[in-house]
């Protein structure tokens, strides 16, 4: 009887082990960060959300431009439409891409 006690406590043990990795993997969010060269080829908002459409030219081309959001609206405004920065962006899960830096 002692063997089948010690087996039923493994089992559970095991069982608990892998719900924790379960839940643990659920509520991961990946991330990304990347900086590369940046063409901007056009900025908008709405209210106080900002953002620019860009693309790396190194390895993308101009119908491949994708959004990234600006959290500041002065480094917004300061950024110039056919101009090419060296930049770096992050994006969490599936949240749009966000500036992090612009030079």
């Amino acid at each position: 009887m002692n063997n089948g006690g010690e087996f039923m406590k493994r089992a559970n043990l095991f069982l608990l082990i892998v719900l924790l990795l379960l839940l643990s993997a659920c509520g991961h969010v990946s991330s990304v960060y990347t900086a590369s060269l940046l063409v901007v080829i056009e900025k908008d908002h709405v209210d106080e959300d900002y953002w620019i459409i860009a693309y790396d030219p190194n390895n993308q081309t101009e119908e491949e431009a994708f959004q990234i959001m600006v959290d500041n609206e002065l480094l917004w405004n300061n950024i110039k439409v056919d101009e090419e920065y060296a930049a770096s962006y992050t994006k969490e899960g599936n949240k749009p891409w966000v500036l992090e830096e612009i030079k």
